[in-house]
């Protein structure tokens, strides 16, 4: 009896061993992400490769996300301020000295996400570990993109109110660390690397005094005028 109750709990040590990357890790509430970013669609040898950006970093909390990004040698840059909780967003551009910026809240997320369409969101039982954390793939399929199937990898270990609200992948239950974007025609794929779990520097939070406040639509006209740049 002593010698199959060891076996038992041997068996049962293993199994939990076996599964600690998703069970027994501990959720991460503060920190930040960084992403890989490349091009499917572009010639990595072609003429505005180099102005195509590598990386982009997500700063987080429980409430709150900041995503940063850079291209064009540092000449675009953008910045979201997401305020989870309250479902609102300040999406900030500068270039080349211009500096706007505009507070969206969800009923002007159509604007934005009109490259997609409807999605259907498929989850499957597929696993795999992005950046040292457990993510399940779900498949979605939308009924305007050229490519209408995206792979979404997402995990529960990152502890994030509602992450993807404003985006078109609102109902995945866990953050993206593998998926692909489309904007304006243009198309990214982002692989996380790096989580840095950690204290966020607050001030990245704050509203920036610096940028000119326009409406919404201003913001998507200007961000498509760049974008297009990109995609010639």
């Amino acid at each position: 009896m002593l010698l199959r109750n060891l076996l038992l709990l041997s068996a049962g040590s293993s199994l939990m061993l076996g599964c600690g990357t998703g069970l027994l890790q501990p959720k991460v509430s503060e920190g930040t992400i960084e992403y890989a970013l490349t091009f499917p669609d572009y010639d990595p040898n072609g003429l505005m490769a180099g102005m195509l950006p590598e990386k982009t970093t997500l700063s987080f909390t429980e409430h709150k996300q900041v995503a940063e990004l850079s291209a064009g040698m540092g000449i675009f840059r953008t910045m979201m301020q997401v305020d989870n909780d309250g479902h609102s967003m300040d999406y900030h551009m500068s270039m080349m000295g211009k500096r706007i910026v505009s507070h969206l809240k969800p009923r002007d997320m159509d604007l934005f996400n009109a490259d997609y369409g409807t999605a259907t969101i498929l989850y499957t039982n597929d696993v795999d570990t992005i950046a040292g954390y457990p993510c399940r793939k779900a498949v979605a399929i939308f009924n305007r993109l050229e490519q209408n199937e995206i792979e979404l990898w997402y995990t529960d270990r990152i502890q994030m109110d509602d992450p993807n609200w404003f985006g078109p992948f609102a109902e995945v239950p866990g953050v993206l660390l593998r998926y692909d974007m489309v904007q304006n025609g243009i198309r990214m794929h982002l692989d996380a690397t790096v989580v840095t779990p950690g204290k966020v520097d607050q001030s990245k939070f704050a509203p920036k005094t610096d940028h000119e406040s326009v409406a919404p639509p201003v913001l998507h006209h200007e961000l498509a005028e760049v974008l297009g740049t990109f995609s010639m």
